[in-house]
């Protein structure tokens, strides 16, 4: 039996729901293995990922560079510029180097513990990717591309618990800064990015439901874009986090270049090329919302930073 047969809604959807009622029993069994096998499963959950995201189709990229889900022409409102998705190079490479160098860390050294509370969400965060990836395809049409929103809102949720733990008080206190750049940085990357890429797969699916209407479109996009602001401006202060805000304001700023590009498309071509109309009500204000949401977690990204480079004073400088 293919790949392609095993790939059924029903199956992938199946396989998520299991998943995601599997994962507080997953952490737990991560937490009482020994660290000579956490990590070796750490490295197969990443590479089952890499090889998911490696196989095409999806309807992400260059597949959808002229269709419905265009940043240029599409329907949606949040569809970020292609410079955006530049940020899956630091994070594949990023996760790449942390999985390999989990090998020369010691069974007795202090970062084993907290690398054992992140290596759960990680492992399901892993494999919750990979079932996006088989569900992003055009196979998946209608109500069932709801479920690679599912996918990817679950990749975001593991992340999130990774983060939640080496980002705690009492996380930060059993790595370097050096190890934080080694084996938490990228999960911050992906943590953020993965945020901002459910924002993106919910839109995508709701503008592609037959008949749905642009006032709906542009509702969902604007609800959506201020969701993500609230969102990376409250994480980042609860979890003096500047990272995620960054990503966040990284990947609003592309939402909003993509609009400022179809708007200002629109006015250069009136009468040579009729601009999809859906795909144009409410980018205006989905542009103003989107950077004004950029600027806003950039500047409390900014703040955090400088909290926490000056604000410990002679002591060496902290993990972000």
């Amino acid at each position: 039996m293919s790949l392609s047969a095993l790939n059924s809604p029903p199956l992938i959807a199946t396989a998520g729901a299991v998943l995601s009622y599997a994962m507080p029993s997953v952490d737990t069994m991560v937490l009482n293995t020994p660290w000579s096998v956490v990590r070796v499963a750490n490295l197969i959950s990443f590479g089952i990922n890499f090889a998911s995201v490696s196989r095409p189709g999806r309807m992400d990229g260059e597949a959808v560079e002229d269709g419905q889900l265009s940043p240029r022409n599409g329907k949606t409102l949040v569809a970020p510029a292609g410079w955006a998705f530049a940020i899956w190079g630091p994070i594949f490479l990023g996760e790449a180097i942390g999985v390999a160098s989990q090998f020369m860390v010691k069974d007795n050294a202090p970062i084993v513990k907290i690398l054992k509370e992140t290596s759960g969400p990680f492992i399901t965060a892993q494999i919750f990717q990979s079932l996006w990836c088989a569900s992003f395809r055009p196979k998946y049409n209608g109500n069932n591309m709801f479920i690679s929103v599912g996918m990817l809102g679950a990749t975001a949720y593991s992340l999130s618990k990774a983060h939640a733990a080496f980002t705690s008080p009492a996380g930060r206190g059993l790595y370097s800064p050096f190890q934080y750049a080694i084996f938490f940085f990228p999960m911050a990357l992906h943590f953020g990015w993965t945020t901002a890429a459910s924002i993106v797969n919910l839109n995508g699916a709701v503008a592609l439901k037959k008949d749905t209407s642009e006032k709906v479109i542009a509702w969902v996009g604007h609800v959506s874009v201020i969701a993500a602001t609230a969102l990376g401006m409250y994480l980042s202060s609860d979890r003096n986090a500047p990272v995620y805000g960054l990503v966040i304001s990284w990947a609003l700023s592309a939402v909003a270049d993509s609009m400022k590009k179809r708007i200002d498309g629109s006015a250069e071509k009136p009468k040579k090329k009729k601009v999809n109309a859906v795909g144009l009500y409410g980018a205006p204000k989905q542009y103003f919302l989107s950077k004004t949401g950029a600027i806003l977690n950039a500047g409390t990204a900014s703040i955090l930073s400088a909290i926490l480079l000056f604000g410990n004073g002679a002591k060496s400088m902290p993990t972000l």
